[in-house]
């Protein structure tokens, strides 16, 4: 293990994180919110100094499988910890601060705010940031500097009031669109020359059954998969301005919305707006981005959107989401008419397979149980490979059954041979062997970690089976929100319950094997 190998890449990517921290702090300054612009100037140095510090203590080598999955496990931690400290800064504890940064970078959505001001948007509660340090900071510049009023930094828009949060609400938003396509990836397809390493940490991000190139250079597949992504982006948030969404809501909606992952700046999510035109246009990009980005980018660049109806993944993610629609319009005890029932049902969803965790209706948690419990499964389930989406995914619950239709067939025909086959290409067994693998130890990780949730709660009588059972299915999956106590927010939920929620997202992310590699005596062995 070549660990100044791994502090060289770790410091390059604290410093492009420092750098993207400066755009919320922008955005802090233009709403006139001075604790927001020193928050987030703050955390940049900081990220920044811890950067320059590790690439001082780094040295060249090459980039092997051992650097490939530490540089991805602890590439990740970093981040999340970094980008905590606008949370902590403005008056959020530490253990929440840490589970909103994990959540964000995981793409989750699950989240610890509650309070929200007259326009809707998400805010701190009052007393906490009064009392943050940021705040304490601004109020003694001033004194000092003999000024009683905070000035009117940038001219900020009519609707900006006191103890807004803009930036941190926007530095939510962009830490899902930064996670959703992957961090590793974005420093792959940002930094030149990294050749072998740019492959090796192209494998280690990409875990799932579906990980090979669009083309020979890692680096270019990397920047191929962002630019479909940005475009999609782009695309998302001209449509919701256009349906009437306001810029701000739309470019935070749309950094989520491809991620899947579900931060709303509104505390009522997509309810807000209660506008069908809306939710069908994030629920079409939520689809795209459950779906796999190398499909996209074959059917754009072939024109051939034939290229969709083909993929037997695909196929047969639309038939689940289908049959669950149709379950909780029949079953859900969802109130209205057909009509009504179908929006809402199809909408949560795939919002709720899509591993995004917007909702269009706050009634969702007294839906029948039978609704709950198709939810919970199509989190676990989750989107496709390729996808920003979490879960399982759709391709290795495909081909468990038709392993477990082959094996069957055995039974009865001991001697035939019955290849399994996805479309018209063969399942091999170095393909088949870790789905069987992956999908035992994901489901083996939530029946444990529901178990350490429910001892974590066992004081609390609001924490049943279905709050234990729908929060870790959530937070693995990445889909956000739950049911019961947690169907909203976690701030009922004890610090200890919040760290195992902050490591169901994070094993969850990076789909458990890079977390049980770093583990491993045989990786840190020279």
């Amino acid at each position: 293990m070549k660990i100044r190998v791994i502090f060289g890449i770790l410091g390059s990517l604290l410093k492009m994180l420092g750098l993207l921290m400066l755009a919320p702090g922008i955005v802090a300054a233009i709403y006139d919110e001075p604790e927001g612009i020193i928050a987030f100037a703050l955390a940049s140095m900081s990220a920044l100094l811890a950067g320059i510090v590790l690439k001082r203590l780094s040295s060249v080598g090459e980039v092997g499988i051992a650097e490939a999955f530490a540089v991805v496990s602890l590439g990740w931690l970093c981040a999340v910890v970094f980008g905590a400290l606008p949370f902590v800064l403005q008056g959020i504890d530490v253990v929440s601060a840490l589970f909103e940064s994990m959540s964000g970078f995981t793409a989750t959505g699950a989240t610890i705010l509650t309070e929200k001001n007259s326009d809707g948007y998400y805010i701190i509660n009052a007393t906490l940031a009064d009392n943050s340090p940021v705040s304490l900071l601004v109020t003694d510049i001033f004194r000092s500097l003999n000024i009683s009023e905070i000035p009117n930094i940038l001219h900020a828009p009519a609707h900006s009031q006191p103890h807004t949060f803009y930036g941190l609400l926007f530095w939510r938003a962009l830490s899902q669109l930064i996670g959703g396509m992957g961090i590793i990836l974005l420093y792959v397809a940002i930094f030149p020359a990294l050749r072998v390493a740019g492959r090796q940490l192209y494998k280690a991000e990409v875990v799932g059954p579906t990980k090979d190139t669009l083309v020979p250079r890692a680096k270019q597949t990397a920047r191929i998969l962002w630019e479909v992504y940005l475009l999609f982006i782009g695309t998302e948030i001209l449509l919701l301005i256009i349906a009437g969404m306001p810029i701000y809501d739309a470019v935070c909606s749309s950094f989520s919305t491809l991620a899947t992952g579900g931060f709303s700046p509104k505390a009522d999510s997509i309810a807000a707006y209660s506008s069908p035109l809306i939710e069908a246009i994030i629920m079409i990009f939520i689809f795209l981005g459950a779906s796999s980005f190398a499909l996209h980018y074959r059917a754009l660049t072939d024109r051939d959107i034939r290229g969709w109806a083909r993929d037997p993944e695909l196929r047969f993610f639309v038939l689940i989401l289908a049959i669950a629609t149709v379950s909780l319009v029949f079953f859900g005890g969802i109130d209205g008419d057909i009509v009504a029932r179908l929006r809402l049902a199809s909408f949560q969803v795939v919002s709720f397979m899509g591993t995004s965790g917007f909702v269009n209706t706050l009634s969702y948690d007294s839906w029948s149980t039978a609704a709950k419990l198709a939810l919970i499964m199509v989190m676990l389930i989750g989107g496709c490979a390729g996808s920003t989406a979490g879960g399982i995914k759709v391709v290795r619950l495909q081909i468990a059954l038709k392993y477990a239709y082959s094996e069957l067939i055995h039974m009865l025909h001991p001697k035939a041979i019955t290849p399994i086959r996805l479309g018209e290409s063969i399942i091999k067994e170095d393909v088949l062997r870790p789905v069987l693998f992956y999908s035992f130890f994901y489901l083996a990780a939530f029946f444990a970690l529901s178990l350490v949730l429910a001892m974590a709660s066992a004081g609390n009588p609001k924490v049943d089976l279905l709050v234990v059972t729908s929060g870790v299915a959530s937070c693995m999956g990445g889909v956000g929100p739950g049911f019961g106590i947690i169907a909203f927010d976690w701030s009922s939920m004890s610090p200890l319950s919040k760290m195992i929620g902050f490591f169901s997202m994070y094993i969850g992310r990076l789909e458990i094997l890079p977390i049980m590699v770093i583990f491993m005596p045989e990786l840190w062995e020279k």
